[in-house]
């Protein structure tokens, strides 16, 4: 293929416009993320416990086959729903990983 200068200097503006909207998209992209997850933030043990109950009846689980999917029983999978103070850390992670809830950490 022959290109001259003026071809080559067309297709590299093209090519640098097409990336500055793809840094643009990722930018955007990162911002709405970082949005989704400050909303999602935790700032006390008893919203944790609420979510999980949310996303428990979201997912249409009753306490019954939550207890059998965790070996965790219904009074304590009641006690973590209120206040998940009440539970032991694993019994909280083990619900949370039945339910398809990922918990991190950010520092």
């Amino acid at each position: 293929m022959n290109y001259d200068n003026a071809d080559l200097v067309a297709k590299l503006h093209t090519m640098s416009e097409l990336l500055s909207d793809v840094k643009k998209a990722v930018a955007l992209r990162a911002q709405e993320s970082d949005l989704a997850l400050t909303e999602q933030v935790i700032t006390e043990s008893v919203q944790l416990g609420q979510q999980l109950n949310q996303r428990r009846k979201e997912l249409e689980i009753d306490l019954a086959t939550l207890e059998l999917q965790t070996g965790v029983s219904a009074s304590t999978l009641k006690r973590l729903f209120k206040d998940p103070d009440q539970v032991k850390f694993g019994t909280v992670l083990s619900v949370a990983d039945a339910l398809g809830v990922k918990l991190c950490a950010a520092v």
